[in-house]
C-alpha cells in the first residue's frame, strides 16, 4: 500500500507504518484507518490521508480526526481518520420540508456542498413530503429520503453518491485450488439474532397481535418476540434483517486488499463446501508485525 499525507502546503508521501488497520463495512456510511508511522519530520499538519494498492487503485480517501507525535523508545506519528462520508454524519442538516422531493434536489442541498462530484439513482420528483428535522445529519436527511422512496440504502462510492442499488461487476471467487488463496475460513450462525414472531398494535384500543412469524426460527427452537409500535408497518422488513444478519461467512487472505465492498462473491472450499450466492459486507485490512492480512464478511 501506499500513503500520501496531505497537508495545506500539499500534499507528501507517508513512510511504511509500522502498523494500519482500514475497516469498511455495508453499515457504515464511513470507512475507517488507524496507522501508526514513523516520525521523519515533525510539526506537519496533516489534515487527509490518501491510501493506494500495489496496482495504483484508491482503496481510502479520508480526512484526519486525530493526529498524534509520540517520543519515547521510538519518534511515532499516529493517525487516526475517516473517508470523506464522516463529514454527512458531522454535519447538521438544515430542518426543512421538502414537497414532491428528488434525488437531484436532496443530493444538491445536502451532498454536493462537501465535495462529492455527482450522485447516481432516478431522477424523477416523488409525491409526498420529506421532513428534516433539527438534530439530523446531512447523512440521515440524504439516507431518510433514499429508503423511503427509492427503497434502498445510499453510499459513496468513488466519490459519487450512489443510491442506484446497482451491483458492482465481477465476482470474487475465494479457493485455494484456483481462485483467490485464503489461510481460513469459517461459517457462522448467529442465533441470538434472529427473530422469531414480531406483534403490532393495530390502533390506540387494540391489543398487540402477530403480525409475522420466521417459520425457519421457530423450526430451529428460537423464541423471540419483538412489539412493533402503533403505525410501524415493518415487521416482515425486521424479519428479513435478523435472518440476513444471523449468517455470516468469514475469510482470511493474506495481502492487501483485493475486493470491493458489496462486490458478489463465493467459497470454494473442501470442508465447507461450496457457498454461491454471496457478497462483500464488510471488509478489514491489518498490517502489523506479522505481515498484512485481509479480512473479508460476506453474507448472502
Amino acid at each position: 500500500m501506499k500513503y500520501i499525507g496531505v497537508t495545506p502546503e500539499g500534499e507528501f508521501p507517508l513512510p511504511p507504518p509500522v502498523s494500519a488497520k482500514l475497516v469498511m463495512g455495508e453499515d457504515a456510511p464511513a470507512d475507517g484507518f488507524t496507522g501508526v508511522f514513523p516520525l521523519v519530520e515533525s510539526g506537519r499538519r496533516i489534515c487527509a490521508i490518501r491510501i493506494y494498492g500495489q496496482n495504483g487503485t484508491l482503496r481510502f480517501d479520508g480526512i484526519t480526526d486525530e493526529q498524534k507525535e509520540s517520543c519515547g523508545a521510538g519518534r511515532t506519528l499516529t493517525l487516526a481518520a475517516r473517508s470523506r462520508a464522516a463529514l454527512l454524519l458531522d454535519n447538521e442538516a438544515i430542518p426543512q420540508t421538502y414537497c414532491m422531493p428528488s434525488l437531484e434536489t436532496i443530493f444538491t442541498r445536502h451532498i454536493k456542498p462537501y465535495g462529492f462530484s455527482g450522485f447516481r439513482g432516478e431522477r424523477r420528483s416523488f409525491s409526498g413530503e420529506l421532513t428534516v428535522t433539527k438534530g439530523m445529519s446531512e447523512w440521515q436527511a440524504a439516507e431518510g429520503f433514499c429508503t423511503r422512496f427509492l427503497g434502498r440504502k445510499p453510499r459513496i462510492l468513488e466519490g459519487i453518491f450512489d443510491a442506484s442499488g446497482e451491483i458492482l461487476t465481477g465476482e470474487m471467487v475465494f479457493d485455494n485450488s484456483g481462485g483467490i488463496p485464503y489461510s481460513a475460513a469459517f461459517l457462522e450462525y448467529r442465533y441470538c439474532d434472529r427473530i422469531s414472531e414480531i406483534l403490532i398494535k393495530p390502533g390506540k384500543s387494540g391489543a398487540y397481535g402477530t403480525a409475522v412469524k420466521d417459520e425457519e426460527a421457530l423450526s430451529l427452537g428460537i423464541r423471540r418476540k419483538r412489539c412493533l409500535a402503533e403505525g410501524n408497518t415493518n415487521a416482515d422488513a425486521k424479519i428479513r434483517a435478523a435472518r440476513h444478519k444471523s449468517f455470516r461467512a468469514v475469510v482470511d487472505c493474506p495481502g492487501e486488499i483485493c475486493a470491493h465492498l458489496l462486490q458478489s462473491a463465493r467459497v470454494r472450499d473442501p470442508v465447507l463446501g461450496n457457498l454461491d450466492g454471496l457478497y462483500i459486507a464488510e471488509i478489514e485490512y491489518r498490517l502489523d508485525s506479522s505481515g498484512e492480512r485481509s479480512r473479508y464478511i460476506l453474507r448472502r
